[in-house]
């Protein structure tokens, strides 16, 4: 093969996040990057920070009730997130607010994170379905917080995701929620901390009634790497393409927004992104595209409504064709409804038409 270097390459190579203030719409996170010899490494150890009514960190009597709002969630970002309009999570305050949360103490010194945490817990629910999620937020001194890593569990897959099965109701039972993989450095003088809610729209489709998970045990096992601060390895200068030759003939416009509806009770997420219309000044073809999204729930699980269009427009001289799809996700007790309608036009004639209408059982969600 050709002799490119990639063997001499160490096992792991990661970008550790530092410390920052949230903010959705960061073009750049400051951090530095490790390189690991070995994978798993040695400089991995895990730290098991116990939880009680105390806090985090903290030994002792825990009975914690977890019942949240259906509308929690809503700066939590997109779930892949590709691009700096607020996409990214945000100040996790407002959901703290709403949430079961576990403070630790302000740090001495810089704690590394490196890997997944893991929460085992000993809980019953109230109901047969239910979601447990788990936030790991970093929080300064003047009280922001930045989410780390999240992990969300649907307790009917607490022992298999391939055979799930109902939670007994108010039998308790031993539960591990693993957080998502994470890579950080939180700052001296910040606080870890850890976020239960039921609930995290629009991330997580609603349970069809509203759960009360009772927490009678529960401890946070951390993945902490022993690392200095330094960066063990700088990236070669990025290889690009040319630029692409165009021209705007309308600019677009993206805005992300939650509304509330004090009077019904509800709570929406408005996502709007607006591309604008662009021509390839290689070959002349106009192309544009407009989507918009709203995700909205009120007190009800069974509120919980999405709806989504998408309209692609193509043009060149006299020729023009578009596409629109309007979506609509709603939910009863047993079902999951899905509504949609694909239209297509060539100049101002529509070309085709189809409209869907159909339901899907709701199994263990």
């Amino acid at each position: 093969g050709i002799q490119n270097g990639a063997e001499d390459d160490p096992a792991f190579r990661g970008y550790m996040l530092h410390s920052a203030p949230p903010n959705p719409s960061a073009a750049h996170r400051d951090g530095h990057w490790i390189a690991e010899a070995e994978w798993p490494t040695p400089r991995v150890s895990r730290r098991v920070m116990q939880m009680s009514d105390a806090g985090l960190g903290v030994s002792g009597a825990l009975s914690a009730s977890v019942c949240t709002p259906q509308h929690l969630g809503m700066t939590a970002g997109e779930f892949f997130p590709m691009g700096l309009n607020a996409e990214m999570s945000g100040d996790q305050r407002s959901d703290d607010a709403l949430s079961v949360c576990f403070n630790g103490e302000p740090l001495a010194e810089p704690l590394e994170l490196l890997g997944a945490a893991a929460l085992t817990l000993r809980l019953s629910s109230d109901k047969p379905l239910a979601f447990l999620v788990a936030r790991l937020c970093d929080v300064a001194p003047d009280g922001a917080s930045t989410r780390i890593a999240h992990g969300i569990l649907n307790l009917c897959h607490r022992r298999s995701a391939e055979a799930p099965e109902p939670m007994l109701p108010g039998v308790p039972e031993d539960v591990v929620l693993t957080l998502d993989q994470m890579a950080y450095r939180v700052a001296p003088g910040h606080r870890l901390r850890l976020a239960l809610s039921t609930t995290y729209w629009p991330f997580v489709w609603p349970s069809p009634e509203a759960a009360t998970v009772q927490i009678t045990s529960a401890s946070l096992d951390l993945p902490v790497h022993q690392g200095t601060g330094q960066a063990e390895w700088a990236p070669p200068p990025a290889e690009t393409a040319p630029p692409w030759k165009h021209r705007a003939l309308r600019e677009g416009t993206s805005s992300r927004r939650m509304e509330s509806n004090l009077i019904a009770g509800s709570h929406a997420l408005v996502v709007e992104d607006d591309q604008g219309d662009h021509e390839n000044l290689t070959h002349g073809l106009v192309s544009g595209e407009h989507t918009t999204e709203r995700w909205e729930v009120g007190a009800d699980p069974l509120s919980a409504r999405a709806e989504i269009t998408w309209e692609q427009r193509l043009s060149r001289g006299d020729w023009q064709v578009r596409t629109r799809a309007e979506t609509v996700m709603t939910s009863t007790a047993g079902h999951l409804r899905m509504t949609a309608t694909l239209t297509a036009w060539e100049g101002e004639a529509i070309v085709f038409r189809r409209d869907w209408d159909e339901e899907v059982e709701r199994k263990f969600v």
